[in-house]
């Protein structure tokens, strides 16, 4: 979408992400699991280790957690924590590092690779070969050498695994990313494509009858007044039609044509329109207001109406939703807020295109769309419009 951007990563709103279900789904298997090898065995842990390792266990699941969004930090902190439960001894003199929890290393290992560069990638695989490293050098004085090289060839492997799982996962994402480029191309070509479709039947058409009949009355303008009179008549209907279909096209109803080019006042009516037992919906209008040219307020009128559904379509109820419309000297900035309501409503075939074509169609009347995630939840959907100067009449000349 022109000058339109999308949550990437859904923040700490996307909580039914794999990644995230994925960490709590460890956290919940591995942590008692952890805590319970701590406490059995032949020689395990007194109470203070106990509670130390504890507490790195938990800090290294939430990190696991906090990689999601915010990877390169967690990844460092986690590193750090690692470093630790290498150095501490757990039950029975084996390393802390090699107790279940710490695979939630793992996924902050993986989330570098699928968020960050390459470059940065490949770092973090170093990293994390470099702590397997410094575990089995921690674990020689207790076991045998081969123990120590398998514990070694183990270690290496699963960083490894990670990094590959984050490299496959970060070109899904890339192919994912190209599919939605391509359809959003699509969707715009397709927009243009009906637009000129529509143009051209309609002015086609009515511009062949108009300059027919034109030829008409400048032929028999002194010979015949009368039939120069009705061919003329011929040409300002016509005209009026075809002035009429044109807003058609560019309208948001398939009986648009009957209906005026919207004013301002109109948006408001919209919003009021939506406001039901289940919809909160106000609008508020800032600064002295200014004109707009009929194909503006025809795009901007459309822009709201789409982003007014959007925000009903895909949100249950009870939902809350604002329409501001600021006006500046240069240009009126309209912005359609909504909270989210109770939660994400129906998906539907298609979803996303209207966003499209609604960007398209107001870039191409001068303006510029932006649509981005609110916090903590819903959208905000801005439009940006060109005014009319002063010295500037609605027919566009001076």
């Amino acid at each position: 979408m022109p000058e339109t951007r999308s949550a990437a990563g859904g923040g700490w709103r996307s909580i039914g992400r794999p990644d995230v279900l994925l960490a709590a789904a460890l956290t919940i298997v591995l942590l008692p699991s952890s805590l319970l090898a701590l406490v059995q065995g032949e020689r395990p842990a007194g109470t203070p280790l106990v509670l130390t390792l504890t507490l790195l266990f938990a800090v290294l699941h939430a990190l696991s957690f906090v990689a999601v969004r915010l990877p390169l930090a967690a990844f460092a902190v986690a590193s750090g924590v690692m470093v630790a439960l290498a150095v501490l001894p757990g039950a029975d003199g084996v390393p802390a590092a090699m107790y279940p929890s710490s695979a939630a290393y793992l996924l902050c290992l993986t989330q570098v690779v699928i968020q960050r560069s390459r470059l940065l990638g490949l770092g973090a695989l170093a990293v994390g070969v470099l702590g397997a490293v410094i575990i089995t050098v921690r674990a020689m004085a207790d076991f045998e050498p081969q123990v120590v090289w398998g514990m070694l060839v183990g270690l290496i492997a699963l960083i490894c695994v990670a990094w590959v799982i984050g490299v496959l996962q970060r070109l899904r994402r890339q192919h994912a990313d190209d599919r939605g480029r391509a359809r959003v191309q699509q969707a715009i070509a397709e927009e243009r494509m009906r637009i000129n479709r529509d143009l051209h039947d309609v002015v086609a058409h009515s511009m062949t009858v108009m300059i027919a009949q034109a030829e008409v009355g400048r032929a028999y303008v002194r010979d015949d007044p009368e039939a120069s009179a009705r061919a003329m008549s011929v040409v300002v209907d016509t005209g009026r039609d075809a002035l009429r279909g044109m807003r058609g096209i560019v309208g948001v109803e398939a009986d648009a044509p009957r209906e005026p080019v919207p004013e301002i006042d109109v948006i408001s009516a919209d919003v009021e329109g939506v406001r039901s037992i289940e919809t909160a919906a106000t609008f508020v209008e800032e600064g002295k207001r200014g004109e707009l040219d009929a194909a503006a307020r025809i795009a901007l009128r459309h822009a709201v109406r789409e982003a007014l559904t959007n925000a009903i379509r895909h949100t249950a109820a009870p939902r809350r939703i604002e329409v501001r419309m600021q006006w500046s000297p240069e240009h009126v900035a309209t912005t359609v807020i909504d909270d989210g309501g109770a939660g994400a409503g129906d998906e539907s075939p298609g979803a996303g295109i209207g966003l499209i074509g609604m960007a398209e169609r107001v870039r191409s009347v001068g303006g510029t769309t932006t649509a981005l995630p609110a916090e903590p939840a819903g959208w905000i959907v801005r439009i940006e419009l060109p005014r009319i100067h002063a010295d500037t009449r609605m027919d566009g000349t001076t």
